[in-house]
């Protein structure tokens, strides 16, 4: 069982299958989050790895990992941030595919490989700080939203010492920035390519733009998208901004209709755990009680099933099942603890 700290909540991110944990005095998961993560999930591949730079609560990176199976890497440096992201993924069951670093994104390149990301995918601080201007009291949402500990040219720096040749940064800002954060792509090697703006309503000023830029490619053939209307006339979200906000009802009926897989954990009759996956709970569990199921299980019977975790996807699955098995049983027990199985 994941534990809430004080003045913390679980909220549902696009769908009733993913949780985050936020708090509720701070900043929670906001629609340039979930925006950026919608366009940057178009892109990415199952093979692609990520890394999400000022990840906060992981918000984004869930979101994105949701879709596919890429591996993520999430940069925070706030400590009850990088709490809650470590807890929402573990709350997720995600977290062979997520690696949570807390640590100020200036240092990425020192802990995270140079030159090896498909992506990046950034939601900076928007705001400098000029002398004598007064940030917020509240130092979490002064730094989430103030150039306090990075700013706009050296996370741009770090976004392109990590991707790869061809590898695409996409970031998440404020339009009035858009000069700066050109004159520094192009200062370290990035191709703006596409910008999308987005508006509250038809006729007013974008308040939002999502830039994307590749690494090591000219910088001609930029495409200023039409802005993305964002409220209707009565300030209601439009269907498709809702689409990015939660998971529709005809997409939720095809994942209810998917096979589902399973990652599972026996304990075996010498004490021992075996990970395993399967279609068919019941019927995996009785081929292991007959000696059918595995080598392993074969001479340990009666094996007694403990735990099980659900998935839509197969390979996901199949990847839960490796990560239990490539650790120690000391962090097996620690695992099955912190999931409140007895055996």
């Amino acid at each position: 069982m994941v534990e809430l700290k004080n003045n913390e909540r679980i909220d549902y991110l696009y769908s009733d299958d993913m949780k985050i944990i936020q708090d509720k005095t701070a900043f929670s998961a906001t629609l340039d989050t979930l925006f950026l993560a919608y366009f940057a999930k178009n892109l990415i591949r199952d093979r692609f790895k990520v890394a999400d730079l000022c990840s906060g609560n992981c918000a984004a990176t869930m979101y994105m990992a949701y879709f596919n199976k890429a591996k993520y890497d999430a940069v925070e440096i706030q400590e009850e941030a990088y709490s809650q992201a470590v807890r929402s993924v573990e709350l997720n069951h995600m977290e062979n595919r997520i690696t949570v670093h807390k640590n100020n994104v200036k240092q990425a390149p020192t802990f995270l490989r140079k030159d090896s990301y498909d992506m990046v995918v950034v939601n900076p601080p928007y705001f400098k700080v000029p002398k004598g201007h007064e940030v917020n009291p509240d130092k979490k949402k002064a730094i989430a939203r103030h150039e306090i500990l990075i700013n706009l040219e050296e996370i741009i720096e770090v976004a392109s010492a990590l991707l790869k040749m061809k590898g695409k940064m996409l970031m998440v800002h404020r339009p009035e920035r858009l000069g700066e954060i050109t004159y520094f792509c192009m200062k370290y090697d990035l191709s703006i390519k596409t910008i999308q703006p987005f508006v509250s309503h038809r006729g007013e000023d974008s308040n939002l733009v999502i830039v994307e830029a590749v690494k090591h490619t000219a910088f001609d053939g930029t495409v200023l998208k039409d802005a993305i209307e964002v409220h209707d006339k009565d300030g209601h979200f439009l269907p498709d901004i809702q689409r990015i906000i939660i998971e529709s009802e005809e997409d939720r009926k095809k994942h209810q209709e998917q096979e589902k897989y399973y990652f599972y954990v026996l304990l075996c009759s010498d004490g021992s755990f075996y990970g395993g996956f399967t279609n068919n709970l019941k019927q995996r569990l009785k081929m292991h009680n007959t000696g059918k199921g595995a080598k392993y299980t074969k001479s340990r019977k009666p094996v007694k099933m403990i735990y099980h975790e659900e998935f839509d996807d197969k390979g996901l699955a199949l990847k839960r099942e490796y990560w239990f098995k490539h650790h120690d049983r000391k962090w097996k027990e620690k695992f099955l603890k912190e999931h409140n199985v007895k055996y």
